[in-house]
């Protein structure tokens, strides 16, 4: 046993404006002749329809493949996803950092959007502090059209790294997934522009963003007066469909969770892809990585859940986190099965080979909800094999702070209903004392899925 432990694709879709019907992978809209795009936008339409009306531009699937065959040389689509608003601009675009404004010189006139690039757009307490952008659309005549300095052949992305950055699920839903389905597409060809930049992140997430982009990354709050960046194609803000999750039937479409885990493992140089039979005379054990973590609903009496897994064959890892990045990937690679109390550390799953098995402990509380929406419905996905353990109230330390007939001990849900701040007060800083006994079932069942793979 060894311990590690620190103190800190595509679908075929057609459409073409001005057509009586408009084709997409999901129904048919009926358009009235001559409706432009600008009405098709505007806040009247439910974000359904925008989402669809944005994809049967035909700009949005392939885009990085499509710039100047058959797209509009100037182009402007407004999409709301289900976290996020942002804009796909395509012409001659300037980025004047200095003013937070996006210039987009067409031929339509003047017009001027706002918006926060972050994919929390439901969530006031997230965008509060994200600075905003203003998207301007201008005429090539206008006399306030900034001129350039610096011209790119390449298109751009600009994002924030704001909201509950510096917790390791919120980095993942908030800016790593929704950077991979943005900038993937452009198979290195992108540059970034960053704001509300903390640079622990760029630190933290190397190996992923330059296997995302071959150029420097710009921190558009730094960028001095009269310094504009122009391109000929940009995305402002960052595609997101729910928390730690990937939708193939949301633009930009075709992309699943499996693809974004096996892009992280290339990013991390990982050696293993996937559990796959081997022809060994003795068979390997299967490793498990135990996380006990450190803070909240910590496993109590990890060392003698870590010799049950033993006894029942397992090669066991202790992990309670602080290592670097790419060790911690290299180390979740390495191993078979991951098993953890509900909490960001769980994420790491990204980085374990297809076919592994996480195995979450749901706290008491009636959390099994919120442990499927951020983990269980995501881990099939990616191609792993998902199982849970739900403790008693007898594992749980919530009965030292509460007698059995309180409200929080009779009725959970009245603590839902609250809000997220309350529920995490009440049941977020439980630990658990695990009945090994009925916890090995759980590892009996990963043992068995595993040993297919010896």
């Amino acid at each position: 046993m060894s311990r590690i432990d620190k103190s800190t694709n595509g679908l075929e879709k057609k459409g073409r404006l001005g057509s009586e019907m408009v084709n997409t992978p999901f129904k048919q809209i009926k358009l009235q002749e001559g409706l432009s795009w600008d009405k098709i936008q505007d806040d009247n339409f439910t974000a359904a329809d925008e989402k669809l009306l944005c994809l049967s531009s035909a700009k949005i699937l392939h885009r990085a493949d499509n710039l100047g065959k058959g797209v509009p040389i100037e182009s402007i689509c407004r999409l709301r996803v289900p976290k996020s608003i942002l804009y796909e601009i395509d012409g001659d675009i300037r980025v004047d950092g200095n003013s937070s404004s996006i210039f987009w010189i067409n031929s339509r006139g003047n017009e001027s959007f706002k918006v926060k690039p972050f994919p929390r757009n439901c969530d006031p307490i997230a965008m509060n502090h994200v600075r905003e952008f203003s998207v301007k659309s201008l005429p090539h005549q206008n006399e306030s059209v900034p001129q350039c300095t610096t011209n790119h052949s390449y298109p751009a992305v600009i994002f924030a790294t704001a909201g509950y950055t510096g917790n390791f699920f919120h980095e993942f839903t908030d800016i790593l997934i929704p950077l991979f389905l943005t900038a993937h597409r452009y198979n290195g060809e992108v540059q970034f522009f960053i704001t509300n930049t903390k640079p622990f992140v760029l630190k933290k997430y190397e190996l992923f963003l330059k296997s995302l982009t071959r150029y420097k990354i710009i921190d558009i709050d730094q960028e001095g007066h009269g310094n504009i960046h122009c391109y000929k194609s940009m995305t402002v803000g960052l595609y997101a469909h729910r928390e730690f999750a990937i939708d193939p039937l949301m633009p930009p479409l075709g992309y699943t969770f499996a693809d974004f885990t096996n892009f992280m493992r290339k990013s991390y140089f990982l050696e293993r892809h996937a559990l796959t039979k081997h022809k060994r005379s003795t068979p390997k054990k299967p490793r498990l990585l135990l996380i006990s973590r450190r803070g909240t609903r910590k496993l109590l009496k990890v060392n003698e859940t870590a010799t049950m897994a033993s006894d029942l064959g397992f090669e066991i890892i202790i992990m309670e986190g602080g290592e670097e990045l790419d060790k911690m990937a290299s180390i979740v690679n390495s191993c078979d099965v991951m098993v953890g109390v509900h909490g960001a550390a769980l994420s790491h799953m990204v980085f374990l080979p297809q076919n592994a098995v996480v195995v979450q402990i749901i706290p008491w509380g009636r959390l099994e909800g919120l442990c499927w929406c951020d983990y269980a419905f995501t881990v099939p996905k990616a191609k792993l094999k998902y199982l849970e353990y739900q403790v008693s109230l007898e594992e749980s330390t919530i009965l030292n702070k509460y007698p059995r007939d309180h409200p929080y001990i009779q009725d959970p849900f009245s603590v839902h209903v609250k809000g997220w701040f309350r529920l995490k007060d009440v049941y977020m800083n439980q630990d658990l004392i695990l009945d090994l006994q009925r916890f090995r079932g759980t590892l009996v069942e990963a043992l068995e899925h595993v040993k297919k793979y010896q």
